[in-house]
């Protein structure tokens, strides 16, 4: 990591349920390394559970347990894994499953254009139109839908088991871009 990301953490502080977390994340006003990446995540997921009430979880537990057997549809990684629904070149559907503070890496694609919704859990997500903006930092929680479309910068924390529906275009093929 080469770069260095501002953090804009105004939305997430928008709703009050989130004002401690947004005055702990906000000591650290930049990411500028892996190490200070890894950092942040670790003290949303810390954040998180000192001030949030985890809430019931059925699909989660079903998935993680597909996950966690293996086997065809499923890629397992470190913050939990992927269930794939549907793969029709370059059409992808699939359920990201992130255990609680598992995060994936800050990535941009070159062509793949996604579509995220929150389906269980909780998180946060980081991202930016452009490589001249901060990151802003946003809840998601159920129901919350992400659209990032090619050359959007973007990373989902979960601050507590988190379940995301994702159905995108992927031109290059399935985890290729």
């Amino acid at each position: 990591m080469g770069e260095s990301f501002q953090l804009d953490h105004e939305r997430l502080g928008r709703d009050p349920r989130f004002a401690a977390i947004v005055r702990e994340l906000g000591a650290q006003p930049k990411i500028d390394s892996p190490e200070t990446f890894n950092s942040y995540c670790r003290k949303a997921c810390q954040f998180w559970s000192e001030t949030q009430t985890a809430k019931a979880r059925w699909e989660f537990d079903k998935l993680n347990a597909r996950v966690e057997e293996g086997g065809e549809g499923v890629i397992q990684t470190g913050w939990g894994g992927v269930v794939i629904t549907i793969y029709e070149h370059p059409r992808v559907e699939k359920f990201l499953v992130v255990g609680k503070g598992g995060y994936l890496a800050l990535e941009k694609h070159a062509e793949k254009d996604e579509w995220l919704e929150v389906q269980e859990g909780a998180g946060l997500v980081l991202w930016r139109q452009s490589p001249n903006e901060p990151l802003t930092v946003e809840v998601l929680e159920q129901g919350v839908q992400f659209h990032f479309s090619p050359g959007m910068e973007h990373c989902l924390i979960g601050t507590d088991d988190l379940l995301v529906f994702e159905r995108s275009i992927d031109p290059k093929g399935m985890d290729q871009d």
